[in-house]
């Protein structure tokens, strides 16, 4: 009688670990092609991606997420002349899975990333501020000088 009762223990208490090994795998942090699939997917994308076919154009991770960066760095460029030139860097959170951009003309630090949300940038690019030298302070865009200073 013993024996059924310890195969069964070993059993399921085999069953409960390869279960647990399954939830494991399927919430593992997401990887480089969801990060890319999710950049390829916006509209922007989409749209630069047609207008610039003659020029080669390409999305290329950057960075992966490690200690000192928690996103994923795509660029967006071309790669014509053996040469690749970005023209944006995005940045997905792989544990919430929104994107951020580098606002290029954010004059305010030294700092070389400038993040944004896209819902952010989608909203500021239609402004011809957004593209002189500037900051975003909550939801106000503060135009700068070439050294960082506001301009009044």
């Amino acid at each position: 009688m013993k024996i059924p009762i310890s195969l069964s223990i070993i059993f399921t208490f085999g069953f409960c670990l390869i279960t647990q090994a399954q939830i494991h795998h399927s919430t593992q942090k997401r990887d480089e092609q969801w990060a890319l699939g999710k950049i390829r997917a916006l509209p922007e994308v989409k749209a630069f991606m047609k207008s610039a076919r003659k020029s080669q154009p390409m999305l290329m991770i950057e960075q992966d997420p490690d200690s000192t960066n928690k996103y994923y760095c795509i660029a967006e460029g071309v790669g014509n002349f053996n040469m690749f030139r970005t023209t944006i860097d995005y940045f997905v959170d792989p544990k919430t899975g929104r994107i951020y951009i580098n606002d290029v003309m954010d004059n305010s630090t030294d700092d070389l990333w400038h993040i944004i949300s896209l819902q952010q940038d989608r909203y500021w690019r239609k402004d011809p501020r957004f593209h002189k030298w500037h900051t975003i302070k909550g939801n106000k865009l503060i135009v700068l000088d070439k050294n960082g200073k506001v301009i009044s």
